[in-house]
């Protein structure tokens, strides 16, 4: 599975934090540190979830974007990428 999208967020996200600039989310979000984003990650998780019981699929979808978001950042601010997400995928379905 490939989702060219998420990679191309991913590198928006890793440029906007090397461009330090204060007016991005981006670097605003990265710059509060990993249990500000960890919290972030923590309601968008509980938005998209009310999204599938109670607002329907589109909501959802929505949501679920804004989760993977601020979950790209919170990897990036760990150390982490998608790669190593989609590696450890890999090994656990063989």
């Amino acid at each position: 599975m490939s989702c060219k999208v998420l990679e191309e967020l991913e590198e928006v996200i890793r440029r906007r934090i090397e461009e330090r600039n204060p007016e991005s989310y981006t670097y605003r979000l990265y710059s509060s540190g990993i249990p500000h984003i960890a919290r972030k990650v923590g309601e968008e998780a509980v938005e998209a979830a009310v999204a599938a019981i109670a607002e329907g699929r589109e909501r959802l979808a929505e949501e679920a974007a804004d989760l993977l978001y601020h979950l790209l950042v919170l990897l990036n601010a760990a150390g982490l990428s998608l790669r190593d997400v989609c590696n450890v995928l890999e090994k656990r379905r063989k």
